[in-house]
């Protein structure tokens, strides 16, 4: 009989070649639209290199340092200023510390069971403590130290005894305190603290604030970190003594940044290569992209400057097309000659730099807005109505065999009855 399967199946074959067709187009586009994410991803790199050698600070970074951390401490701020800041500390800054005139053996111990302490702080008196009940020592501590006041309350031993200390939250002047005490003791000894103490007596040790000078000028500061003695630049005063706080260029952001845009242009001018076999040969946009940087960093640019291209000062294109980084010629750039490089990079008035050029190039072709973003949106397009192409095809092909089955169906239960019947012709004739 015949094979009535495998003839409706060499029929869709036959039949499916357009699905075929725009099966291998579809792909075809979403491997353009792949490799046009990672060209992207590489404009995107490139642009942020630029971005940064177009920034306003990249040519003002500075680093501080101290000629003596033993002395005085630097942590690098912005705005800072170019120089040599030398330091004389007279005093650090210090909080007041009060220890009570009488100890106990335990911590255990009764220090209190009625009455009342507050501190008056720079004018101002915190809420009283009142006492209630028989409160130990290390309870009468921690009872301060719940209220959260400017001051901190702990037990200290002596050697002999334990005694209650109360020290300042912070440092300087204005941090010292008086202690009202009116507590009392009925089953002992009552803590008790120097009479007449004040900010200035009775006191293990005063408050006070740092004292020192910047290039001859006397400074004054509640805290022995400083952020407005040196512009730019937070100071930690460690101990007496002098030192100098050097404040020098730092160009080390910019070096970075030059070395990592020549990488990230030659890993483009790889993927330009590797794709003259694939998914974008002959592509007019990768093109493009590649054309529009190399012409800019290889170009002229009349800034007024010593320097007019970026060869001069250590970007060099090689015979391969690739770029190269020289930083010996770059470091005597940016060391000896940081305005003319400077107007390379940014230009002047009325003159683009090369970077102000390749930024309005990079923006232009990137993947978010520029010419990659439309030509992925074009792709998109393209993509969708394949996808309904073949959905479209596919119904078709399956209703072709649906249609093939019923008629490959019926000729099949007629070619039976047929047989059916040529057989009962035959033994009639017998």
């Amino acid at each position: 009989g015949f094979d009535f399967g495998k003839m409706i199946d060499l029929t869709i074959e036959s039949e499916s070649r357009p699905l075929t067709t725009l099966q291998q187009q579809q792909r075809s586009s979403q491997d353009r639209d792949s490799a046009f994410v990672s060209l992207a991803a590489m404009i995107s790199r490139i642009q942020t290199q630029v971005n940064t050698l177009n920034s306003e600070t990249v040519f003002t970074n500075t680093a501080a340092s101290s000629s003596n951390t033993d002395i005085v401490t630097t942590s690098q701020g912005t705005g800072a200023i170019v120089g040599k800041y030398d330091l004389s500390v007279t005093n650090l800054a210090k909080g007041q510390t009060t220890s009570s005139t009488n100890g106990y053996t335990n911590t255990t111990d009764v220090a209190a069971d009625g009455g009342t302490i507050s501190f008056t702080i720079n004018g101002t008196t915190t809420t009283a403590l009142t006492i209630s009940a028989s409160t130990t020592l290390a309870g009468l501590r921690d009872a301060i130290n719940a209220q959260g006041t400017g001051v901190v309350a702990s037990v200290v031993n002596d050697g002999t005894n334990n005694k209650l200390v109360i020290s300042s939250r912070t440092t300087g002047l204005t941090s010292g305190f008086v202690i009202n005490n009116s507590l009392t003791n009925g089953a002992g000894t009552v803590a008790a603290f120097a009479n007449g103490q004040n900010t200035t007596t009775g006191n293990t040790q005063n408050s006070q604030n740092a004292t020192f000078t910047v290039n001859g000028l006397t400074i004054s500061s509640a805290s022995n970190t400083v952020s407005e003695a040196v512009p730019g630049v937070s100071l930690t005063l460690v101990d007496t003594g002098t030192a100098s706080v050097n404040v020098t260029a730092d160009y080390a952001t910019l070096k970075e940044t030059v070395r990592t845009l020549v990488s990230e242009y030659n890993k483009l001018k790889d993927f330009s290569d590797k794709s003259k076999t694939g998914a974008l040969a002959n592509d007019s946009v990768l093109r493009q992209s590649l054309s529009d940087i190399r012409t800019t960093l290889l170009a002229s640019n009349s800034n007024g400057g010593r320097y007019s291209y970026l060869a001069e000062i250590g970007v060099e294109l090689t015979q391969t097309g690739q770029l190269k980084f020289d930083e010996t010629k770059f470091n005597t750039a940016v060391n000896s000659y940081s305005t003319d490089l400077q107007k390379l990079f940014q230009g002047t008035t009325g003159v683009s730099g090369v970077f102000d050029t390749l930024k309005t190039k990079v923006d232009n072709l990137d993947g978010t807005t520029g010419l990659i973003r439309t030509t992925r949106n074009s792709l998109d397009t393209t993509i969708k109505s394949y996808r309904d192409r073949i959905t479209t095809q596919e119904l078709r092909l399956e209703m072709r065999r649906q249609s093939l089955q019923k008629m490959y169906a019926a000729a099949d239960q007629a070619m039976s009855r047929l047989n059916s019947f040529s057989g009962q012709l035959q033994a009639l004739s017998r």
